[in-house]
């Protein structure tokens, strides 16, 4: 028992508990001891996973909660996920980002017009782009949403 003396009143508990399961030999009060420590070392491994889970959603919370600028931005980039047709949205990104691009030279692909100017409309509230008559210009957000979103440089 590891120099430590021994509980005898967990011991006697333990033994009528094992007896009433009909485990009466030394080596089955054994192995049922074993068992039950076995169960409690994976329930601590499962408690100190969730305790390291515990700590990033508190990371979760303390980013959000915050009130400093960097989150408040952080809050803002959220609402570039929440955008509807990604891939048109990259489309019209990729194009821009190369040079400034006339909005009718986007309407010769496989996406409708009117997905295409949805998504325009889309950009330009998020100011990811900005229209200037009949032509398309990188936005305030333009690199945020590359970075962020589109993950590229």
């Amino acid at each position: 028992m590891r120099g430590k003396k021994a509980d005898p009143e967990f011991l006697s508990t333990f033994i009528v508990k094992c007896v009433s399961l009909n485990k009466t030999s030394q080596e089955e009060i054994v192995q049922a001891a074993q068992q039950e420590i076995h169960i409690i070392d994976l329930k601590i491994i499962e408690a100190e996973k969730l305790k390291l889970l515990r700590s990033k959603l508190l990371d979760v919370i303390g980013v959000f909660e915050k009130t400093n600028s960097s989150h408040k931005e952080e809050v803002k980039i959220l609402s570039f996920f929440r955008m509807q047709h990604p891939k048109i949205c990259k489309f019209i990104c990729d194009m821009l980002r190369k040079d400034t691009l006339k909005v009718d030279s986007l309407y010769v692909t496989e996406f409708s017009k009117s997905d295409i100017m949805f998504c325009i409309k889309q950009l330009q509230e998020h100011k990811i782009v900005a229209k200037t008559g009949e032509y398309l210009i990188r936005g305030d957000k333009f690199n945020d949403y590359m970075k962020f979103v589109l993950c590229e440089g």
